[in-house]
């Protein structure tokens, strides 16, 4: 894990030193000549340097007070979205590639617009904010904002437009108020129906920056199971812990050097043999010392642990109060304790009573307590202790982010959601504090989400017993699995609980594709597939299982809420309601204990989610996006993604051909 640790700073460290002109901006570079006396100034240089507008030599020029046309928000909304995918991703499960094709599979998607070239520089922005839009939204949710076959993208956009495209990185759930709940977080001002300038349009971008970078649009949500419990994010993970002057000693020199071999990933065992000796030393700074040796690679975990411990012994044996420094020592000890509980969980409860020894050494609720407190609370809930965790993060929970998020959503898991809802609205916030003002307002949306729960899930049901009800329909889909890509249409007619598949398929050790053709005879539970290789129809019965994917879609909704804590979230765009669900991999693994699945017994389940696009006029399903990963005994690896839509207006009569009975392989 530190290894990991180590990697990932060290990414952000060298991301960070080449951000365009954070270096030069602090020291006063414009980059541009226009905007030195403008009220956006500071905004425009932010956005600058987290890549939404270009600056240099081709572009010495910004244009504040000008009007900013469609295509240009439309490709700031793209670059902001590529820095805040992480938080859309929950809503979206978007793979890196499907920007391209709908269903992650063969066809490339298309703008529904006529004057926006492909080959012109708004194209693809405009392209994967639509890709974006749709999933998120529906078909064609672009044409809510944009309607008709023009864009018109040199048009002006007005506030409210602006307005219905930041939508997308809120909790709203209803197009319908995009624009004051757009207002309600102050990313925009003035009218709905005003022009907006590029200046405010930088101003806005920033403040969703700010609020991007600062928490989830579900906070609650631990979709994949590795988010709770929440500890704080550490943005300096290789101080000194000491100033140094450029004059130093011999024993200052060497240590430094050992401290920026490690931060730039070229420490070997020279590195902390060297830290070792200085041990020996009259050395003074111990906790930097100890903190260093507690990364060595070469030692065992438990080894890099006991030195973790000194390091915070040597704290409290300076008599400084510090809580960064603290909360720094204390979240060496956590990242090592989960590194031993991955094999062995019982080694939380022992690292747990060793961090504990020093509660008593610092000041009740005090900042000091605090960034201690944090790590003992998630120590406790690895360690079964969940009562006394919550019980431990309500007493700081209005003043300190990681806590609050901690003791609502165990609340919350623990069923006990007037209690979260109770404690939420004690959070008073300091206006100045826009980390808890903003953590505090997405908390009270997600809690109103939470209470329509049952709501959501009777839609839902409602909705897939009309599908199933249905006399017949034909569906349209892509989907990948584990590497095979599919194209098809599936033709369903349930009177005579007769399927037909037909499409193409591509196998990853192929570089062409086959004939994909199916019938299923649901009465019998018997499916015929052609096989393109010996030209013949074979027999399947359908009514063993293959996958988990296929036991879990197959119960009712309710079963789903109930049995496998499966949680939704409800949004309308348009004439489309959005119903996402998520199912904890943990429920799917404890569950799927007792399935006799034909690709053996389920290991993990890293991800489940599916999202269902109902019209609003009909309640009829009209598209099902999904996403699921499973991980077997055998440590097959098992990824499905893909898309259906559904047509409801052709009628579809349908008999298995006797040719297709008669070619089955015996």
């Amino acid at each position: 894990m530190q290894k990991l640790i180590r990697t990932l700073t060290g990414g952000l460290l060298v991301a960070a030193l080449f951000t365009p002109g954070v270096a030069v901006a602090a020291g006063g570079f414009l980059p541009y000549k226009d905007i030195s006396q403008h009220w956006a100034r500071a905004s425009i240089v932010r956005a600058v340097q987290a890549g939404l507008f270009a600056a240099g030599t081709d572009a010495p020029l910004f244009y504040p007070n000008r009007e900013m046309t469609r295509a240009e928000f439309v490709a700031m909304i793209d670059r902001l979205y590529n820095g805040g995918q992480y938080q859309l991703y929950p809503l979206t499960f978007l793979s890196e590639h499907a920007e391209w094709s709908k269903g992650e599979g063969f066809e490339e998607p298309y703008l529904p617009y006529k004057d926006v070239d492909r080959l012109t520089w708004m194209y693809y922005p405009t392209l994967r904010v639509s890709v974006v839009l749709d999933r998120l939204y529906g078909p064609n949710a672009i044409q809510e904002i944009f309607p008709g076959e023009k864009m018109n993208p040199n048009q002006p956009i007005t506030q409210e437009e602006a307005a219905k495209l930041m939508q997308m990185f809120t909790m709203s759930t209803d197009s319908e108020k995009a624009w004051e709940e757009v207002k309600a977080w102050g990313w925009l001002e003035g009218d709905r129906g005003d022009k907006l300038k590029r200046g405010e349009a930088a101003a806005a971008a920033d403040r969703m920056i700010t609020y991007l970078v600062q928490d989830t649009i579900l906070p609650l949500l631990d979709y994949d199971g590795q988010k709770f419990p929440m500890v704080p994010e550490i943005e300096d993970l290789f101080p000194y812990f000491a100033t140094y002057t450029i004059w130093k000693t011999t024993e200052e020199k060497a240590y430094v050097e050992a401290v920026d071999a490690i931060r730039n990933h070229e420490d070997s065992e020279q590195t902390f043999r060297v830290l070792r000796k200085l041990l020996e030393t009259s050395f003074d700074n111990r906790i930097g010392l100890h903190y260093y040796l507690s990364w060595d690679p070469e030692t065992e975990i438990s080894a890099n642990l006991d030195e973790a411990i000194r390091a915070i012994d040597a704290y409290f044996a300076t008599k400084v109060i510090d809580p960064d420094t603290l909360r720094l020592l204390s979240a060496n000890v956590y990242d090592l304790a989960l590194q031993l509980g991955a094999s062995d969980p019982q080694q939380f409860a022992k690292v747990l009573e060793r961090l504990s020894t020093y509660e008593p050494k610092v000041k009740p609720e005090s900042k000091e307590w605090e960034a201690l407190a944090i790590y003992l609370g998630a120590l406790e809930i690895r360690s079964g202790q969940a009562e006394k965790a919550m019980n431990r993060y309500r007493q700081f929970a209005t003043t300190n982010p990681e806590a609050l998020l901690n003791a609502c959503y165990y609340l919350y898991q623990d069923g006990r959601l007037k209690e979260a809802e109770a404690l939420l609205a004690t959070v008073k916030p300091n206006a100045a504090d826009s980390r808890m003002v903003q953590l505090s307002k997405l908390l009270k949306q997600e809690m109103a989400s939470l209470q329509e729960q049952a709501a959501i899930v009777s839609d839902l049901g409602y909705s897939l017993r009309r599908l199933d009800n249905a006399d017949s329909y034909q569906v349209k889909g892509e989907a990948v699995l584990s590497g095979f890509t599919f194209k098809y249409t599936q033709e369903v007619d349930q009177r005579s609980q007769v399927s037909k598949l037909n499409g193409f398929y591509q196998s990853p050790q192929k570089l062409v594709s086959d004939k994909l053709a199916t019938y299923t005879d649901g009465r019998k539970k018997i499916q015929y597939s052609y096989d393109s290789e010996t030209q013949k129809w074979e027999q399947y019965k359908t009514d063993k299982l293959d996958f988990l994917h296929e036991w879990v879609n197959a119960l009712p909704v309710t079963e789903r809420a109930k049995g496998l804590r499966a949680r939704y979230f409800k949004q309308s765009f348009g004439e489309i309601d959005v119903i996402t669900e998520w199912i904890p991999g943990a429920a799917l693994e404890e569950k799927s204990a007792s399935l006799m699945l034909d690709r053996g017994k389920v290991k993990s389940v890293p991800l489940f989610i599916n999202k269902y696009y109902i019209d609003r006029a009909s309640d009829r399903i009209v598209k099902h996006t999904w996403r699921y990963e499973e991980i077997y005994q055998s440590d097959e690896y098992v990824a499905y993604s893909g898309t259906d839509q559904y047509e409801y207006t052709a009628s579809v009569k349908l008999s298995i051909p006797d040719e297709v009975r008669k070619g089955v392989t015996p």
